[in-house]
């Protein structure tokens, strides 16, 4: 099935043709439209028109569903091969399409591979998920954007699939709100540019690994604009509140430790949960995260409440070193991490913390860093940062720490 076909399925269409011829060496294009009524199959019905002898024909046909859209899908004949169609909202995109692809076709420089050739992007999904989503990381995300593109394009030919098609279901879902707890909420760029990340890896993999497009269509997508990073962070009061909820969840003991290892090494909440016990050095007072998000090992001190409730936790803790420290409750979830999730939405409910994300149990560990000394450098290092960049959001705490240095010099100085 073609992407044209795709989109008026179900509907009942009126149609017109017309006729975009493109000569080699000519710089205008030649239009003539005709309204041409549909046969009781959908089809036209007088023939189109046959190719002549070195000259291209691409037929736009102008298509609107009972719900009053517009499309226009543009076929191309080729002699000796079958016709090449792009399915686009606007003429204009239509005409573009068309005459470029033209171009291509007289430089020698378009490819439409015979091994891509009635392949969907389902069947890109799936040999995707199979072969390589299981070696990356966060793959319930990436797995759950890829089911919706596959809902609005699966059935497409992988092959019709444009950079601009891709912007225009991007831009309806990004204009579409989502149910959380019976409120409706508008999605933000950065979700909606990480469905498109998603899908640009499969892409990817179908023009450079198994060689059934020419080119990854996502690359071309622009990025929709996102604000800078939340800086939330616990204040001294909502600390001590949340701690104390947590001392509350006797069902989910496990959860006071989790979160004060948040706030002492920076720690993600995945990285937590996959902690097993040989990533705990008691001794030396570290732990190691191994399964990092940049897939980098990361060692932290452990120090303070944290270190202390951890040993009391290692108390009762298996022989087998591969266990995880936080495993799940039943026999079919002991082998994989605890799930806490509810537990902690609860805590925040006791503590009355609102708009406040596991996360920024992240962010809080940074801006006490910061509070207390610590440079950009230094919180990169302890977070696992690669570059500064993502932890410019706490420069102006570590420069209301260099003021308050400066401050307490001049008073020692000029006020003895």
């Amino acid at each position: 099935m073609n992407h044209g076909d795709y989109i008026s399925h179900g509907c009942r269409e009126k149609l017109v043709e017309i006729q975009f011829e493109l000569r080699a060496g000519q710089n205008q294009d030649h239009f003539s439209g005709t309204r041409k009524p549909l046969r009781s199959d959908g089809k036209l019905a007088t023939p189109a028109p046959t190719p002549q002898k070195g000259l291209t024909v691409a037929n736009i046909e102008k298509r609107t569903s009972k719900d009053g859209k517009t499309s226009y899908r543009v076929k191309i004949r080729l002699k000796g091969r079958q016709p090449e169609t792009a399915t686009f909202k606007r003429l204009t995109d239509a005409k573009r399409w068309a005459t470029q692809t033209e171009a291509a076709i007289r430089e020698g420089r378009y490819f439409h591979s015979a091994a891509g050739k009635g392949k969907t992007l389902s069947d890109a999904i799936d040999r995707y998920s199979r072969d390589l989503l299981p070696n990356l990381k966060d793959q319930k995300h990436r797995q759950a954007h890829l089911e919706w593109w596959r809902k609005k394009l699966g059935q497409t030919e992988i092959g019709d699939i444009t950079s601009m098609l891709i912007m225009e279901y991007r831009d309806d879902l990004k204009a579409t709100p989502y149910k959380v707890g019976g409120t409706l909420k508008p999605r933000s760029d950065a979700t909606v540019n990480r469905y498109v990340a998603s899908l640009s890896p499969v892409m990817a993999a179908a023009a450079n690994e198994w060689g059934w497009i020419q080119n990854n269509p996502c690359q071309k997508v622009r990025r929709g604009g996102e604000t800078r990073g939340r800086t939330r962070f616990l204040s001294s009061d909502e600390r001590k509140a949340l701690l104390a909820a947590c001392d509350k969840a006797t069902d989910t003991p496990e959860l006071k430790i989790i979160v004060l290892l948040a706030i002492t090494t920076g720690g993600r909440r995945g990285e937590i949960a996959g902690l097993r016990w040989r990533d705990v050095d008691l001794k030396r007072h570290r732990i190691t995260f191994a399964d990092t998000k940049n897939g980098e090992t990361r060692s932290a001190p452990l120090v303070g409440p944290a270190l202390d409730a951890l040993k009391d936790w290692a108390k009762v803790r298996p022989l087998d070193d591969a266990a995880y420290v936080f495993p799940g409750r039943t026999d079919k979830t002991k082998s994989k991490p605890l799930d806490f999730e509810r537990a902690w939405r609860t805590a925040l409910k006791r503590a009355k913390l609102s708009d406040f994300k596991f996360h920024d149990l992240r962010h809080t560990a940074a801006s006490y860093l910061a509070m207390n000394g610590a440079g950009l450098r230094e919180i990169a290092d302890i977070l696992g940062h690669k570059t500064l960049a993502m932890v410019q959001r706490y420069s102006h705490l570590t420069e209301d720490h260099k003021s308050s240095i400066v401050e307490r010099m001049a008073n020692a100085i000029f006020n003895d």
